[in-house]
């Protein structure tokens, strides 16, 4: 190790006697190993440093997050609540309707992965926001979903059900969901589909014949 650091060699060297040249060399050795020690841990650092840089963003992303400590998370968790009830109190004063129904609005379409934007307009369009809307063909509640649709999504679901708010927003996200998966994610012609049933649909496009008859729009332009 001596002979890898020219200046201690050199120390080393001019020394004679054997007794005093091991002291010299422990009195020596000592500071050059903890220089080394504190030399080398920054050069792996340095050589490291190439290899996280070539780390894809993503990467980086997922691996900083799964560095966050519990409160960092508590700290996420608690600014998306915040951001949740913002959203909520500005879709109440739109829609003049009360935050908590906003809120179970906002909260049913994100758990079925539907914009609320697009789902504020579809209870506005079929129910007015009211919850006991019954249509002359017997659709119910929020969504206006059919008892028969009801059964056919959740078995042994009872029309009384329906007017339950959290059910019935919860049948019919899912109900839009379905058909968006059904279009292949075109927003139109699920909502198109939603109102006038998707056999209609189908059967007017196999005909060559645009399905739409405004209320798409009408969802869209809520």
């Amino acid at each position: 190790m001596l002979r890898g650091i020219p200046e201690v060699w050199a120390l080393y060297a001019r020394v004679r006697r054997p007794a005093v040249r091991m002291l010299v060399a422990l009195g020596l050795l000592l500071p050059a190993a903890l220089l080394l020690e504190r030399v080398e841990p920054r050069a792996a650092v340095r050589a490291a440093a190439p290899a996280a840089a070539e780390q894809p963003l993503a990467a980086k992303l997922a691996a900083a997050k799964s560095e966050e400590g519990p409160i960092a998370r508590l700290w996420h968790r608690a600014a998306e609540e915040r951001e949740r009830r913002q959203a909520a109190a500005t879709y109440a004063r739109r829609f003049d309707i009360p935050v908590l129904l906003a809120a179970e609005i906002q909260s049913a379409a994100l758990a079925e992965g539907i914009s609320p934007r697009v789902a504020f307009g579809l209870v506005r369009t079929e129910s007015t926001f009211r919850r006991t809307a019954v249509s002359y063909a017997g659709a119910v509640g929020y969504t206006q979903v059919l008892p028969s649709t009801a059964r056919w999504m959740e078995p042994g679901m009872t029309r009384g059900a329906l007017f339950e708010s959290g059910t019935n927003l919860r049948l019919g996200f899912k109900y839009l969901r379905y058909l968006l998966n059904y279009y292949d994610g075109n927003v139109r012609l699920a909502l198109t589909a939603y109102n006038r049933g998707p056999g209609t649909v189908d059967r007017l496009r196999r005909r060559g014949r645009n399905p739409e008859n405004g209320y798409a729009t009408k969802v869209l332009g809520s």
